[in-house]
């Protein structure tokens, strides 16, 4: 998730504390969670809502399979 999260914010030109403010946390906290800290699901349900995203996009692990 934690790749997901800063690919988000990239996308939408913003910095850790700018995203941050939107769901009511910290630059640090930001950092935390793009660097791989355990990101909460009320805070995962924020993001999804306040960014328009999908749920499952932002949590589920995306693999490449090999044929």
């Amino acid at each position: 998730m934690k790749e997901r999260i800063k690919l988000l914010r990239k996308t939408l030109g913003l910095t850790q504390s700018e995203f941050g403010e939107k769901i009511g946390a910290t630059r640090d906290a930001i950092a935390a969670y793009e660097r791989g800290v355990a990101v909460k699901e009320p805070i995962i349900k924020l993001i999804c809502k306040e960014f328009n995203v999908d749920y499952f996009w932002l949590t589920e692990v995306q693999t490449l399979t090999c044929l």
